[in-house]
């Protein structure tokens, strides 16, 4: 029964599927010791102290060791990683930052092949194809280089950081190898309008670039700027004293956990025998005709209601000082718009009976965006008709296991800024 739910794509069936595993587990541990004890003949009684002693002795180091994931001093999960060389950071690789909230470390290089994004939230087997490298310079940005002005600045997040590629192979390192700009990339994971603007204002204005490129995503900004508004003034509050606080979360705890990471590693070493399925996948056939499996978050099955709206006022405002500060500056800007993957290929894809994908009707942010710019005579660039047509085209811009762009998207993704570079030269002379 637990393998005919495992290739179900109905949400219960899926969750069925997992606590189906877990005392799947629990039952051949105790058949196997019913049938030791029933194979121990004369020493029966023995073999019941032994099964008893076994199984006390297994739960006492399994909550020694959980003791030290509930109280933060070990997260098993990243052990783990390590361990495997599946990957050593930097996705959740941060420390704490009084401007900006959060930021990467400074001056560290990872390496190793990344489970993709997807792969890690819904404990699949993926990895990155090849290994990638990741270096961060001394702000914990993602710059092999650091030079004090440059030609143009990227602002946004993940996906202009480069979440799923390597370090020459991110737009920034795209224009600068194939173009000849001196580009820094102040992007970085998790980030939202707000904490941009604070970027642009303390970082990127003081480089006097040419051109400023702002990267607005439109699957998760808007919730990243609430959860900035409320940290940051927390922090600067507690600053002399901050340092070595630890706050404790059931989130945090599940994520370190040693129990929870070794039935997910266990998880996915059945996968051949119990496959880890996905409500949220499609398939897309590609140029040369290989069909590819397609996952795709939930950002599709967000409505636009008002308190969506309400953030999107003030990643407008967000957008109007940082124009400010540019005009005054003899900046130029440009706003991107980056598409959810579901709305670059959700109509490419076929999708099995019972998909949740089939009932997704992407929000009209993307209207409000447009607006908003035509309105403020702000220069922008929708990336997501664009994308489509090479979606049409049967090229892969995003990476299929991954919610972020693969190598080609970055590519792409480099030359839209290089177009608008061309404009402004042009503009300029």
């Amino acid at each position: 029964m637990t393998g005919w739910l495992a290739r179900d794509v109905h949400r219960w069936a899926i969750q069925l599927t997992t606590y189906c595993v877990a005392v799947g587990l629990v039952g051949f541990y105790v058949i196997g010791w019913v049938i030791a004890i029933d194979g121990s003949g004369s020493s029966r009684r023995r073999m019941q102290f032994r099964a008893i002693g076994t199984t006390l002795v297994g739960l006492a180091i399994a909550m020694i060791l959980e003791s030290a994931a509930l109280i933060g001093v070990v997260d098993y999960s990243e052990v783990w990683s390590r361990l495997t060389g599946e990957w050593a950071g930097p996705s959740t690789n941060y420390q704490t930052d009084y401007e900006f909230g959060f930021r990467h470390p400074s001056n560290t290089k990872w390496y190793g092949r990344p489970r993709s994004d997807m792969a890690v939230t819904w404990n699949l087997t993926v990895r990155r194809p090849a290994p990638m490298t990741f270096t961060t310079d001394s702000r914990g940005f993602r710059n092999l280089h650091e030079r004090p002005t440059a030609d143009v600045v990227l602002l946004g997040d993940s996906y202009v950081e480069g979440a799923y590629v390597s370090d020459d192979e991110n737009c920034a390192a795209v224009l600068e190898r194939d173009f000849g700009l001196k580009v820094t990339n102040l992007a970085l994971a998790g980030y939202g309008t707000l904490q941009e603007l604070e970027v642009l204002k303390r970082l990127a204005v003081p480089m006097k670039p040419r051109l400023i490129a702002w990267f607005f995503f439109e699957g998760n900004d808007l919730y990243d700027d609430e959860g900035f508004e409320g940290s940051l003034p927390y922090l600067r509050e507690r600053k002399p004293y901050h340092a070595g606080r630890w706050d404790w979360s059931w989130n945090d705890f599940l994520n370190r956990s040693f129990i929870r990471t070794t039935f997910r590693t266990v998880r996915r070493g059945l996968d051949p025998l119990v496959p880890n399925n996905v409500a949220t996948f499609g398939t897309f056939r590609d140029a040369n005709g290989i069909d590819h499996r397609m996952y795709f978050y939930d950002y599709a099955s967000i409505g636009l209601d008002d308190y969506e709206l309400q953030r999107f006022e003030k990643s407008k405002a967000a957008f109007r000082i940082g124009r400010q500060m540019c005009d005054e500056n003899g900046i130029s800007l440009v706003l991107f718009y980056i598409p959810m993957k579901f709305r670059v290929y959700g109509d490419f894809c076929k999708y099995p009976p019972g998909s949740l994908c089939r009932e997704w009707k992407p929000w009209k942010l993307a209207d409000h965006f447009r607006e908003f710019c035509k309105r403020e005579s702000q220069p922008f660039v929708d990336l997501t008709e664009p994308m489509k047509a090479q979606a049409a085209a049967g090229k892969l811009l995003y990476a299929p296991e991954d919610s972020h762009w693969g190598i080609e998207g970055q590519k792409f993704v480099a030359n839209s800024v290089l177009k608008q570079w061309e404009i402004f030269v042009r503009t300029e002379k």
